[in-house]
């Protein structure tokens, strides 16, 4: 260590201390050799052959047992140690020529030299004629053993300037099995949604940032790989955003999710009711409110002025902005296969999950789903397809990965049937950015979720921002299962628009119990509560004029027709159900 450290002075200090040593050892092995000497002549002299032997042998364990080091026995076992090798060119051909990649004709050509790339080696090669990067995954495994390394050792790159040029990365050792690390959440102090955020490292240790911003992601795998973790850090990252609205809810009701109800807008655990709670019922409700939502921001960020929202997009200022109440939405369905395949709502779930993939991620809406069962029965194509992002940890086989990652990535060298047991965490991204690649997501277990909601729950609180059920606020339209019939009954006959709060009035009079309290608030909120509760059912509000006194009133209201609608859309689906 000295002389890597170039101390020159602690070297020799060492030097000298060994040479005491060495010197000090040396005499008493002369003495205890002239002794042993002697005492061996006596005893060859005197002792017969059979207590010679046993002798001999007695001799040469007692010495290999003291001689040993305390940390180790006598007798161990054989030990394959990491080997680190100089890569060179004709180790490369060999493996291509095992590999079948070559030919008599034709071998394969160095575009540049070998060199080291991090912990590891960088080579680039172009394939004889005819070969293409797609052969060369084909050959994974070949090439690696051609090369003396583990598959998992070897990284293929496809190179845009050639179909025949391949770029391999050679670890020193599977990288994939080193631990990524404690997520870097744990040390921050809050973070800016609209902003990349750390999720991981790739193979190389380079971090991976992760954005959700306009897009949806799927998460699948096998149990036990890291997905819930995988998943839960991006909603970690979320959390410590308060200006991002979360829901959350998990289809097996794990503990991993709990911690979240200290943050969560909305949160649901599991398929079955529980002391008057049905969860499934609530994420119904709580995305019929997503849709009526992104349909509400899409009409309202058109109608925007121009100097507030210049593209009619909605930007850091506008989701910002508490009175507009369009924040950035992170919507989060781990094991989303147990709510796709409830034998009563299921259809109507995997309806609207379809529509909120698709459309609300423009309005600054981001789905991410979790599954360990992606087939078309589990987790059907027309869900999955709407998913712009696709994270695959290990998975049984490839198949399975091209139904995670989107059909063809195999041909892409994507493939997550190659990750093994001890890559736990490790997964193959696709569509979050124009690269492809390996993710080494960064672990924050349960007590680190914890600590980091924890601190996003007392963020939150100091904006304002804390609401729905992390604030004891129940959904607005399940106040009343029949709001939709009670405006019906309240609506006189022939009239074709009514404003808002009158409606309210109507509604305590029908039914004080329930929307007595609406009754009691000032003109706007009033209004407000009954556009609040109608929206999960698309129905929206809208100015309406009346001359009072001869003056021009208007006041936001409702139309039959819009109720009317919404009634037979309802019963249609309770028909088909």
């Amino acid at each position: 260590a000295s002389v890597a450290n170039e101390d020159a002075a602690e070297y020799l200090k060492l030097s000298r201390q060994r040479n005491d040593r060495v010197r000090l050892r040396g005499i008493v092995a002369t003495i205890a050799g002239f002794v042993g000497l002697a005492a061996a002549l006596t005893l060859y002299v005197m002792a017969p052959s059979w207590l010679l032997m046993l002798a001999v042998a007695t001799l040469t364990t007692t010495l290999g047992v003291v001689g040993a080091p305390a940390d180790r026995p006598l007798i161990d076992l054989a030990k394959v140690t990491f080997r680190k090798r100089k890569l060179s060119s004709d180790i490369v051909i060999r493996a291509h020529e095992v590999a079948g990649l070559t030919s008599k004709d034709q071998t394969i050509a160095f575009p540049r030299p070998i060199g080291r790339d991090g912990d590891g080696w960088r080579v680039v090669v172009d394939l004889p004629y005819g070969k293409t990067f797609e052969d060369a995954m084909k050959a994974h495994a070949r090439l690696a053993s051609g090369m003396d390394i583990a598959p998992t050792q070897l990284f293929l790159d496809k190179d845009e300037t050639s179909g025949r040029r391949v770029s391999y990365w050679i670890a020193d050792r599977d990288p994939l099995a080193v631990p990524s690390g404690k997520s870097p959440l744990l040390g921050a102090t809050r973070v800016d949604f609209w902003k990349p955020f750390p999720w991981g490292v790739d193979e190389r240790g380079n971090p991976v940032m992760a954005t959700m911003l306009w897009l949806s992601l799927l998460v699948g795998a096998v149990p036990r790989q890291g997905k819930t973790f995988s998943a839960r850090t991006i909603a970690l990252a979320a959390a410590l955003d308060p200006y991002v609205r979360l829901y959350v809810f998990d289809g097996k009701a794990s503990p991993d999710w709990r911690t979240f109800a200290k943050v969560a807008h909305r949160i649901g655990f599991g398929i079955v009711p529980k002391n008057g709670f049905d969860p499934v019922q609530h994420l119904l409700t709580s995305l019929r409110e997503l849709k009526a939502d992104v349909e509400d921001r899409y009409h309202r960020l058109s109608e925007l002025p121009l100097h507030v929202c210049p593209e009619g997009k909605l930007t850091p200022e506008i989701s910002r902005d508490k009175k507009l109440n369009m924040p950035l939405t992170l919507f989060v369905v781990d094991e989303v296969q147990e709510y796709l395949t409830h034998p009563e709502h299921g259809k109507e779930i995997l309806s609207l999950m379809v529509y909120l993939a698709r459309v609300a991620p423009a309005v600054g809406v981001s789905v991410m789903t979790a599954t360990q069962k992606p087939d078309d029965k589990a987790c059907p194509s027309e869900l999955r397809d709407q998913h712009q992002a696709r994270f695959a940890l290990r998975v049984g086989a490839y198949q399975v990965s091209d139904t995670i990652l989107g059909a063809g990535s195999y041909s892409e060298g994507l493939d997550a049937s190659k990750l093994l047991k001890s890559h736990k965490g490790v997964g193959l991204l696709k569509g979050m950015s124009d690269d492809s690649g390996i993710v080494r997501t960064y672990l924050a277990d349960g007590r680190d979720a914890d600590r980091i909601l924890t601190r996003a729950a007392a963020l939150r609180e100091a904006e304002g921002t804390l609401s729905g059920d992390a604030a004891g606020e129940a959904p607005a339209p399940e106040t009343s299962v029949t709001i939709l019939d009670d405006v019906a009954t309240v609506l006189g006959k022939g009239e074709a628009k009514v404003w808002s709060e009158t409606i309210v009035d109507r509604l305590a009079d029908l039914r004080p119990d329930v929307y007595g309290p609406w009754a009691e608030l000032e003109a706007k909120p009033k209004a407000e509560a009954l556009t609040a509760a109608l929206k999960p059912y698309g129905v929206a509000t809208e100015q309406i004029s009346r001359r009072i006194d001869g003056k021009v009133v208007n006041k936001r209201g409702i139309k039959r027709e819009d109720i009317a609608a919404a009634i037979t859309e309802r019963n249609n689906k309770r028909d088909a159900g």
